[in-house]
């Protein structure tokens, strides 16, 4: 399971290895774009009717770690929170200060083998990118992070509902109308009131996102969260064991990133996947600040990078690209170095009908090896 993204072909182009997996549809209908994984936002369309359920088959795998001890859950939810920023960005000026609450990332399993059981611990933008990539991952912690609070609420509704869905496809069913009534009843008990009317306004849009995941996946023979009952299994019992916190983080303020770096080296773990979606194409400039937050970061020679790149003309999707974490840190430290197009260049081409997949590892000019 899994494995076809290794059947394609290889080429080293400018330093980058591009792999092509076999041809794959993409013609999925797309909702609003994540926090940080920003697209033109078409108008929600109906989500079409479930595929029956399939059989399940689980995966090997590391199981889930016992519930955080009571020093651990003071150190993973002790550490700061960035402020609300004043105006949330965007790749257009329309798009700026938009809350993008699913997302629109529609080959995440491209990461896949780059991966699977790391281990380790988890850092990721967005509404629910996260919880694919830790079932993949198999971390001991994981930090949920976005500057938008109406994502954080996205993550505690999906708490909630993880606490009363023990199986993926309650979880599933969570979202389809004839629960609503239902689902939003156990909603209304928590704490945040907020949540009740974000799953009664956005039903159909969650539904939609979470029902496409499970269906891309399965057309494409690939176990995850959605379609594999252990690997479920192994994001709840994160979630609910309390290794899991969403936070409020600004990629290029301090505050929350130095927390977060802090709380690692305390709970002993190296950061082995960072995930950053396409934020990088907002910014117009490598900040500082976000060169010194990835410096803090504890890592191993195993961490990696994941980013996507905005191909939405091509095939409403993204080109996805893992980078060694130790890599990227030698690419910004060289002075010229600005953006992210100095570093693995221009947008790279993408064939419609094929999940785009490169491994950017070349060293920096003048580096080791070069």
């Amino acid at each position: 399971m899994g494995a076809w993204l290794g059947v394609g072909c290889a080429a080293r182009v400018d330093g980058h290895r591009t792999v092509t997996p076999p041809a794959v549809s993409t013609a999925a209908p797309v909702p609003e774009a994540p926090a940080a994984a920003v697209a033109p936002a078409p108008a929600p369309e109906p989500a079409p009717a479930p595929d029956p359920e399939p059989a399940s088959v689980a995966i090997a795998g590391p199981p889930a770690p016992a519930p955080a001890s009571s020093d651990q859950r003071t150190v993973l939810f002790a550490s700061p929170e960035d402020p609300e920023p004043p105006v949330r960005g965007g790749i257009a000026k329309a798009l700026e200060g938009v809350s993008y609450i699913v997302g629109n990332e529609w080959s995440l399993d491209a990461f896949r083998p780059a991966i699977a059981d790391l281990g380790g611990g988890y850092i990721g933008v967005g509404p629910d990118q996260a919880y694919l990539l830790i079932g993949w991952q198999r971390p001991q912690f994981a930090w949920l992070i976005d500057y938008d609070p109406k994502v954080m609420r996205v993550h505690a509704m999906y708490r909630a509902v993880l606490e009363h869905a023990e199986t993926r496809a309650e979880f599933l069913a969570a979202f389809e109308r004839e629960h609503a009534d239902r689902i939003s009843k156990v909603l209304a008990r928590h704490e945040d009131p907020r949540l009740r009317r974000l799953y009664r306004n956005n039903r159909d849009m969650f539904r939609w996102r979470l029902r496409t995941v499970e269906r891309n996946l399965q057309r494409r023979g690939i176990d995850g969260w959605l379609t594999d009952d252990a690997t479920y299994a192994y994001v709840r019992e994160m979630v609910l064991g309390d290794r899991v916190r969403p936070l409020r983080v600004d990629l290029n303020e301090a505050a929350g990133m130095a927390g977060i770096a802090d709380a690692a080296h305390k709970l002993g773990v190296p950061i082995r996947v960072v995930y950053l979606s396409n934020a990088e194409e907002y910014w117009s400039a490598y900040a500082p600040q976000f060169k010194r937050n990835l410096d803090a970061l504890p890592t191993d020679d195993r961490s990696v990078l994941l980013r996507t790149r905005l191909v939405w003309q091509v095939n409403r999707d993204y080109v996805y690209n893992a980078q060694p974490l130790a890599n990227f840190r030698a690419w910004l430290a060289m002075p010229e170095v600005h953006t992210l197009e100095d570093i693995v260049g221009e947008k790279p081409a993408a064939e419609k009908d094929r999940v785009n997949f490169i491994m950017s590892d070349a060293p920096p000019p003048g580096a080791s090896g070069d």
